[in-house]
């Protein structure tokens, strides 16, 4: 329902933004795979004009081995994450999901001049919630922060941290920022500034209401230098 605020989503509506979303990622993933089949071809031409140097084929087969097991990975990883599901509370790993929803990401969110800033490291530890819907919720952060810099480029950046109460998710941008008097309207699903066909206005209402559902909560606001910050805050276990 246009118009309608994100907490009251239903279940159908958050998995038609994560096909659709998915769906802009297809690319990047065809990117990647290639990228390591370029890697299985290569080698196992090598081998083939090589096949008497025991050492070179041993090293083709074990170069053509770790391309094999990472577009295996990849894979997997991304029909993990696309597939509509019921939510389920299970402990998973920040450290482990942060790159895995940038290597299918990274191709379609580096567009136009945007260069992205992975973080650092990511603290160790574990939430217990539905891993595919943060991951989701913070998808859509850092689509929405890539399309405010579209045509002029800029930095996209994710930073991750913990304290004795909260995961903390931050995404920042070098874009415009929250336009005067949009403050509230942002979260209305359907509501957009931009023209093109895959902006549905769907991204901030969607996220907001997968952090709630997390018993997280989700800020936005216009950095001091310009751009603009979105921080997920979410506890390690929902509260009971």
């Amino acid at each position: 329902m246009k118009g309608r605020q994100g907490d009251a989503m239903d279940r159908k509506t958050v998995e038609m933004y994560r096909l659709a979303l998915f769906g802009r990622m297809v690319m990047g993933v065809a990117h990647e795979v290639d990228n390591h089949l370029s890697v299985v071809l290569g080698f196992s031409e090598l081998i083939r004009m090589t096949s008497s140097n025991e050492r070179k084929v041993a090293d083709g087969a074990g170069k053509i081995l770790s391309a094999g097991e990472r577009t295996a990975a990849i894979i997997r990883n991304f029909s993990n994450y696309v597939r509509p599901h019921e939510p389920s509370m299970e402990p998973f790993s920040p450290m482990e999901m942060i790159p895995e929803i940038l290597t299918f990401a990274k191709y379609d969110l580096g567009r136009n001049g945007v260069v992205i800033t992975a973080p650092s490291s990511v603290p160790p530890g574990h939430i217990q919630g539905d891993k595919r819907d943060l991951a989701l919720a913070i998808l859509a952060l850092l689509f929405n922060g890539s399309e405010t810099m579209a045509g002029k480029g800029g930095e996209l950046a994710i930073h991750v941290a913990r304290d004795e109460s909260d995961w903390e998710f931050a995404i920042s941008d070098q874009g415009g920022g929250i336009p005067p008097g949009f403050e509230e309207r942002i979260f209305e699903e359907g509501f957009t500034t931009r023209t093109e066909p895959f902006h549905t206005g769907m991204g901030l209402p969607v996220a907001r209401h997968l952090v709630s559902a997390a018993g997280g909560k989700l800020r936005l606001e216009n950095a001091p230098g310009g751009g603009f910050v979105a921080a997920v805050r979410v506890p390690p276990k929902p509260p009971a």
